[in-house]
C-alpha cells in the first residue's frame, strides 16, 4: 500500500476526521467512496480550488486554512498530519486548543523529536508502520490520548512497529546510512556510535 492507502487504513468508519495538508484531498476521496465524511484543509487556496471538482461535495468539506484554525470544537476527533516536517506538526497542534482522539502522522523528518513533544502533549504512540513507496521509507506514527515513559530507544526507532519485515529493511536502511556517516567523518560522534548500537541490538531482539 502507499502513504494514502496506510493511512486510510487506520480511520474507522466512526471517526470524524480531518487532513491538514491534504494535496489535492486524496484521503478525503477515498473516504467519501464508503460514505464517510470528513473535512480537508490546506493553507494554499489553489490547492484547494483544485480539489473542488473532484471531490463529493456532500460528504468533503474543504477549506483554506492555517494549520487547525478553521476547524470547530467538535468537528473532528482524528486529525491527519502527513507530508510535513516534524516542526510544522508540533507548531500546529500547539497553536490550536483542540484535543484529538487520534492523531495520525508522517513526518518527512525527526520522528525522534515527533515522538518526545507528542508525548509531553498528552499523545502517546500506538503504533507505528513503515511504508516502503517507491524505494523510500516513511514512518506513519499512530497517536491516541495519553502519555508514556519513553526509553531512548523508543525515542529514537519508534515503538508497537507494525510489519517486523518491512521495520527490519528500514533499519538496515538506517544501519548502513549510520555506518558510512562513521567512515567518513574525521571526527568521533557518540551519537552516531550510540545510533549503531541501538539499531543492531534492535534488529537482533527482531531476529530472536
Amino acid at each position: 500500500m502507499n502513504r494514502i492507502e496506510e493511512i486510510y487504513s487506520y480511520i474507522d468508519i466512526k471517526d470524524k476526521v480531518v487532513d491538514v495538508g491534504c494535496d489535492q484531498a486524496k484521503l478525503s476521496i477515498m473516504l467519501s467512496k464508503r460514505n464517510q465524511p470528513s473535512i480537508a484543509v490546506d493553507i494554499s487556496e489553489k490547492v484547494i480550488n483544485n480539489a473542488r471538482s473532484k471531490v463529493d461535495k456532500s460528504l468533503v468539506d474543504l477549506r483554506v486554512s492555517n494549520g487547525l484554525d478553521k476547524i470547530k470544537e467538535g468537528e473532528a476527533d482524528t486529525l491527519v498530519l502527513s507530508g510535513m516536517g516534524t516542526h510544522t506538526i508540533i507548531d500546529i497542534l500547539l497553536n490550536t486548543n483542540l484535543r484529538f482522539k487520534k492523531i495520525i502522522t508522517i513526518s518527512n523528518n525527526y520522528h525522534d523529536i515527533l515522538r518526545e513533544r507528542l508525548n509531553e502533549l498528552n499523545y502517546k504512540i500506538e503504533s507505528e508502520q513503515i511504508i516502503n513507496e517507491n524505494n523510500k521509507f516513511y514512518n506513519l506514527i499512530l497517536f491516541k490520548e495519553g502519555n508514556d515513559k519513553l526509553t531512548e530507544e523508543d525515542i529514537l526507532l519508534g515503538k508497537n512497529h507494525k510489519d517486523l519485515n518491512t521495520y527490519q529493511e528500514y533499519l538496515l536502511y538506517l544501519l548502513k546510512k549510520y555506518q558510512n556517516i562513521k567512515k567518513t567523518s574525521k571526527d568521533k560522534n557518540n551519537k552516531i556510535d550510540k545510533m549503531i548500537n541501538l539499531i543492531n541490538n534492535k534488529l537482533k531482539t527482531i531476529n530472536k
